[in-house]
């Protein structure tokens, strides 16, 4: 439980979280004075330094140095002192720029949205597709390629865009192919692929071609449901000072290796309403001790992925929740009008 901390001990805790944020370096009581207190005395601060670690809050990590944030006190400092952050209006408009230059390709977005995560907190990001019970058809596009083949593309449930090629007996004209299309947007959307591929309303062989070919793409695509996982920015995290050992920057690498780690991170963002952030033992993971996870669950009617960024829990936790709060809302809308 939070220990009742007087206002000078927080505003103390406060310059400590701030200090060794920018600088991983232990914070002492002269540099406390000097940088952010020039009117209150070192002994003060050192009191309040002496109480916030009987609390719990910062410890020495060896005895001659200053102080460091402990976990208890990162969450202290997200939860009670931390002023909101918000993203500039140029950067606003410079990420739904990058978004609306992309077409209606999932795929796409969410590898966007890994990168920006990345580059705008420097740190390491994660992010998954939405998640679907089964693959339910939204759009369906037919683009004939050679004289006896055509492209199928299909857009399903989850967002994203699967591709199959269609070879049949007869020579294909695109206009042909395109009523097919018109007809089967019109009569199977919102379809799975058990009921496609019942579908007894096929007129022609083409027609019932089609109709297999969509079908055999939707089952596949079902038997491999395990959520897709798009990554960005690991150098950024591996450059940190925390994870300057070999043995440690290994560990970190490999936990980025695991694919079901991704998952298991996005199945607990996406249990959570709005931007989660988790420190310490929060953080149940045990390759990822000594790292951070702020995220949060983007999509809608139980379809939903995760975006999230991993770094050390010395992290600017104001600047990753107002990236992944903004970003998230983007994916929101984009994903709504993708479903709409």
């Amino acid at each position: 439980m939070d220990r009742e901390l007087t206002e000078r001990q927080q505003a103390v805790l406060r310059m400590i979280v701030a200090e060794y944020v920018a600088t991983a370096v232990p914070v002492g009581s002269d540099t406390i004075v000097r940088k952010y207190a020039p009117g209150v005395s070192p002994a003060t601060v050192r009191n309040d330094m002496v109480t916030l670690a009987s609390a719990g809050y910062v410890y020495h990590p060896h005895t001659s140095a200053g102080r460091i944030p402990s976990d208890k006190g990162y969450q202290y400092y997200v939860r009670h002192l931390m002023q909101p952050g918000e993203l500039s209006a140029d950067e606003k408009r410079m990420i739904v720029h990058l978004f609306h230059q992309i077409e209606r390709d999932l795929g796409q977005w969410v590898q966007l949205a890994a990168t920006l995560l990345a580059q705008m907190t420097g740190n390491a990001a994660l992010v998954t597709a939405p998640r679907v019970a089964r693959a339910e058809l939204q759009h369906l596009e037919l683009i004939a390629t050679q004289e006896r083949s055509a492209l199928l593309i299909a857009l399903l449930g989850e967002g994203m865009l699967h591709q199959q090629l269609l070879v049949h007996s007869e020579p294909l004209r695109q206009e042909e192919l395109d009523q097919i299309v018109r007809r089967f947007n019109q009569t199977l959307r919102g379809r799975a692929a058990e009921e496609i591929a019942e579908w007894d309303g096929a007129r022609t062989e083409l027609e019932r071609a089609v109709r297999d070919c969509l079908a055999e793409l939707m089952m596949r695509v079902d038997r491999q449901a395990v959520p897709r996982v798009w990554q960005a920015g690991l150098s950024l995290l591996l450059a940190q000072p925390e994870f300057a050992s070999r043995e440690k920057a290994q560990e970190i690498t490999r936990a980025f290796e695991q694919p079901t780690l991704a998952v298991e991170v996005a199945d607990a963002l996406i249990e959570y309403p709005g931007v989660r952030v988790m420190i310490g033992d929060e953080v149940r993971w045990s390759v990822l001790r000594g790292c951070a996870v702020v995220g949060a669950r983007y999509g809608a009617d139980r379809r939903w992925g995760a975006i999230a960024v991993v770094g050390p829990t010395r992290m600017r936790y104001d600047r990753a929740i107002a990236t992944i709060q903004y970003v998230s809302e983007v994916m929101n809308d984009l994903w709504a009008k993708l479903c709409g």
